[in-house]
């Protein structure tokens, strides 16, 4: 049990709010005073007192009995929400390790508030327990969890994943089979989101079950939503090295993604083909990825950082990229001075003696545009 308190504290990560120095600080027997007898909202205040002085280091751990009395049984959402995260910060062990007696009825709110029947309750709580370590707590709370993955609302079941998967991670003894568990889900599941929830648990926790995966739905990846290809992309980049007999695998399916209507999707693909492969074929694919980038994107920030991506491609990979300097000519069309910029500086460093002359007469055809319209504004 001491261990337990150990690691719990170990993994706790605290902060320090700045007070506000126009309030005054509120004593014991007014915050007893105002979770006994107050409102709702004056209730919310107080606790709300009581979670800020936790986190700066004031002991009110006498009011702990208190809240369980007169706050917990609340059905205003606030309140409830206040609730969970004085649950996540509050002092759970005595002095000697053990665990308190009253995280008993802690443990009970909780469990009370997995099978409630408002799905945002559902899973708020699912969301509280990621940050909760503690095993006694825990433990009680497994059976709800698994059964959230199958309640109709999509918001239960991907906050579901995320419980299961935190769980997992600090505590696996208490959910062992959980890789399998989310591997059938994600099987079965429709919704995306819940999808990539599932997708990312597994990618941390289980890559071979992930990658198997992968293999088995490779085909239908270009016809996942963004957030799904976006961990797909994730689970390659995190493990090719480690599973490098399926190196042709992601290659091919980053291929694919290179193409999808998505712009952060094909912008995370590029940039993961460079790490994948030095192939001069999956180079040119990934640079002709970020000009078509660059000349799409309304937002000129986006267009300079993937200009200067293709810059430091054009750097490392010498000569491959000469053949694409047309292409790139494009985004001179681009209003923005920086961007124009940018790109006619790497234009100038693609030039050789086999596209200089096409270079040169696509600039002349700029500059006779520019003067033209200089003109057609002075007339006007």
């Amino acid at each position: 049990m001491a261990t337990a308190a150990a690691k719990g504290s170990a993994d706790a990560c605290y902060m320090l709010l700045h007070p506000n120095l126009e309030v005054e600080t509120p004593n014991l027997q007014t915050l007893r005073r105002n979770l006994e007898r107050g409102t709702d909202e004056i209730k919310a205040e107080a606790l709300q007192q009581v979670i800020t002085g936790t986190l700066q280091g004031e002991n009110y751990e006498q009011l702990l009995m208190h809240i369980i009395r007169f706050v917990m049984p609340t059905r205003n959402k606030s309140l409830k929400k206040l609730l969970l995260f004085y649950w996540e910060i509050c002092p759970k062990y005595a002095a000697d390790g053990t665990l308190k007696h009253e995280t008993i009825l802690i443990c009970n709110a909780l469990l009370n508030d997995l099978q409630h029947p408002n799905e945002f309750i559902r899973g708020a709580t699912l969301r509280a327990l990621t940050k909760m370590r503690e095993a006694e707590i825990l433990e009680p709370l497994i059976g709800p969890v698994r059964d959230c993955l199958e309640h109709r609302h999509a918001y239960v079941r991907k906050n579901a994943v995320v419980a299961i998967s935190a769980i997992f991670r600090s505590q696996p003894h208490l959910i062992p089979d959980a890789p399998e568990l989310i591997q059938a889900f994600l099987s079965a599941e429709a919704d995306m989101t819940c999808r990539r929830n599932a997708l990312n648990m597994l990618t941390i926790n289980a890559p071979a079950v992930a990658v198997q995966w992968l293999q088995e739905n490779a085909q239908l990846a270009a016809s996942f939503d963004e957030l799904l290809q976006l961990a797909v992309i994730d689970l390659i980049r995190r493990h090719a090295q480690s599973f490098a007999a399926q190196k042709g695998l992601f290659v091919r399916c980053i291929f694919e993604l290179l193409n999808a209507p998505a712009s952060s999707v094909k912008y995370e693909a590029a940039t993961t083909l460079i790490g994948l492969t030095a192939n001069p074929a999956a180079i040119k694919a990934a640079a002709s990825c970020y000009i078509s980038l660059a000349s799409k994107e309304s937002d000129n920030n986006i267009k300079i950082i993937v200009l200067e991506r293709l810059d430091q491609m054009r750097t490392r990979h010498e000569g491959i990229l000469d053949d694409l300097v047309m292409d790139l000519l494009r985004v001179l069309v681009t209003p923005d001075l920086d961007v124009r910029r940018k790109a006619l500086g790497i234009v100038m460093k693609l030039a050789s003696r086999r596209n200089v002359n096409d270079v040169v007469s696509m600039l002349k055809k700029e500059l006779n545009k520019t003067v033209e319209n200089s003109d057609y504004d002075k007339s006007s």
